[in-house]
């Protein structure tokens, strides 16, 4: 919309919205959203994945992931990394820039996370 007072969010989860990132997957028509809860910011983290057939949504979820990376944030599926059926993508994202907070131990989850950039290959099915 045009009009400012009308806009709305695309999402609203209370304290489960944070860094958000929507690539386009055209060979499958759905827009993938990326959210990291990213609160508190030096803890374990969690993210999910939602898609759509439009940019405004509605926005279904797709998988919710308890302490991803168990840091893991600006989760992104970069669309040149996308295979030609849509099928097969990486999911970029870094995380692990703690080794522990507040006595507690961040873990390596899934394998391969680290505080860097990390590509992780997915399969929509």
């Amino acid at each position: 919309t045009n009009d400012f007072e009308a806009i709305n969010p695309l999402i609203d989860w209370n304290n489960n919205c944070g860094c958000v990132t929507i690539t386009y997957n055209a060979p499958l028509k759905k827009y993938l959203m990326c959210v990291t809860d990213g609160w508190p910011t030096s803890g374990k983290m969690s993210s999910y994945i939602l898609e759509s057939d439009g940019i405004t949504g509605p926005w279904k979820l797709v998988t919710y992931m308890k302490n991803f990376g168990e840091q893991g944030y600006f989760l992104n599926f970069p669309s040149k990394f996308i295979s030609d059926d849509g099928k097969t993508a990486w999911l970029c994202y870094s995380g692990n820039y703690w080794d522990e907070v507040n006595g507690e131990t961040i873990e390596v989850n899934p394998p391969g996370s680290h505080y860097g950039m990390v590509l992780q290959e997915i399969e929509f099915g």
